[in-house]
């Protein structure tokens, strides 16, 4: 490993890479890692690359077009690195009851199971949705169904909405409510395809009460998703897209 000072010119007919557009004078600072590495740089180096001891790279990321940033430890703060790492690792293959080997398969079964889980999970929500669909569907008043489910994810609201109205001959289904965690509210409208078809917009039914909740909704026909943070709102949400429901499937 060497450097040298030469003229810009000649650095750049060897090949050396000058990097983060940096600005340079007539003339340069060369370092050369072995053939394969030149570039120009002011900074101080050691001798040898053996000087370097180990390396232990910490993070790789895009810092522009064609251009990798690498950050990385060396010689004692490497070795103190690789233990913390070593440490670590050995903590989590006693919480997992394995060996340090066998984490990674393990890992991979425990996501399998978690998706397996959830794939059960939203079977499930959907069959509930389907199940309060025909009674909901029944009372509804002028093909409009409007009611509140608190502890609901945006995806049950979604399910919920779409059941309802697919058990419409014709109209508008509304669910809102608070999230699981109390902190949000929710809206979904979904409406039937004749009724899309005269003109109604599931967007403009939800666009009122979304944005007194704090936030808004896509700008689908059929169906769509919305809410927000302002939980004090959502009496005065559930009015407004009731009378919303309504004015739509009058063909306001």
């Amino acid at each position: 490993m060497r450097n040298y000072e030469t003229s810009k010119a000649h650095a750049e007919s060897i090949g050396a890479v000058a990097f983060f557009g940096d600005k340079y004078g007539d003339v340069v600072r060369v370092l050369e890692a072995g053939p394969q590495s030149i570039e120009l740089c002011g900074g101080t180096h050691v001798h040898a690359l053996g000087f370097i001891g180990p390396i232990k790279i910490l993070s790789e990321g895009s810092v522009g077009a064609n251009m990798r940033r690498i950050e990385a430890v060396t010689g004692s703060h490497a070795l103190e690195k690789i233990r913390e790492d070593e440490k670590r690792m050995r903590s989590i293959a006693s919480s997992m009851n394995t060996t340090q080997l066998e984490v990674p398969e393990k890992i991979e079964r425990l996501m399998a199971q978690v998706k397996s889980l959830g794939d059960e999970v939203a079977a499930l929500r959907a069959k509930q949705a389907a199940a309060q669909a025909g009674e909901l569907a029944a009372n509804a008043e002028g093909g409009i169904v409007v009611v509140r489910r608190d502890g609901f994810t945006p995806d049950d609201l979604r399910l919920l909405a779409a059941a309802v109205r697919d058990a419409l001959p014709s109209g508008i289904a509304a669910v809102i409510g608070l999230n699981p965690d109390g902190d949000k509210a929710g809206l979904a409208v979904a409406v039937t395809k004749d009724l899309v078809a005269n003109g109604a917009s599931a967007a403009t039914v939800a666009q009122g009460a979304a944005k007194l909740l704090g936030g808004g909704t896509a700008k689908s026909a059929d169906l769509v998703v919305g809410g927000g943070p302002k939980i004090a709102a959502i009496d005065e949400a559930f009015n407004l897209v009731f009378a919303a429901a309504t004015e739509a499937v009058a063909g306001g």
